[in-house]
């Protein structure tokens, strides 16, 4: 996994450790869901906020993935009672998953870990206000509907171009019949 190797670690925060390996009483955690995804906005937030490297996990894998390599750390961590904080950048970097995001909550609060998140600053709140309560859960929800949202993004774009496959105003690159390119018109006419 991307967020476990030392030379991607390196490349993403110039960090020679690995993450997870220095003892805290708080860790940043930090996700994208690809490697076409650039994590550095969340690094530098959060070191901007005090962090140091060693303090950061990073995961590259979707948030509707629950087996991430660095997020298992964090949640060790937090059970063995070895992080007091854990910061993020947004709520939704935790995750997609709504019941995971719910059982992460749950697990903080059985811990007394707090959460920070960098753009969201009424979370760290959530125990203590019923307004902040609330701002947290509709964060949660805000990351499942964006994940919703993305799915039908999806769906649409694969019926719409399946629609027009049988129309035969498109093919799908690499399949069926249509392997081969397409020779220019005129190509070879003198």
């Amino acid at each position: 996994m991307p967020s476990k190797n030392p030379e991607t670690f390196t490349a993403v925060t110039g960090n020679a450790s690995m993450p997870g390996t220095a003892r805290s009483s708080r860790k940043g955690y930090i996700r994208v869901s690809s490697q076409d995804q650039n994590p550095q906005l969340q690094i530098d937030s959060l070191l901007a906020a005090g962090l140091s490297e060693e303090e950061l996990l990073i995961d590259i894998e979707s948030g509707t993935v629950r087996d991430r390599p660095e997020y298992q750390v964090l949640h060790d961590l937090i059970c063995a009672g070895e992080v007091d904080e854990v910061w993020v950048y947004r709520v939704d970097r935790l995750g997609r998953d709504h019941y995971e995001l719910v059982s992460f909550l749950q697990l903080l609060e059985a811990s007394g870990c707090k959460l920070i998140s960098v753009c969201e600053p009424f979370v760290e709140h959530w125990q203590e206000s019923s307004w902040a309560f609330r701002a947290l859960w509709e964060a949660v929800g805000d990351a499942r509907y964006e994940l919703l949202r993305l799915k039908e993004r999806q769906r649409d774009g694969i019926n719409a171009k399946q629609a027009a496959v049988q129309a035969g105003r498109a093919t799908w690159p690499g399949r069926g019949p249509d392997k081969q390119p397409r020779k220019a018109r005129g190509a070879g006419c003198g």
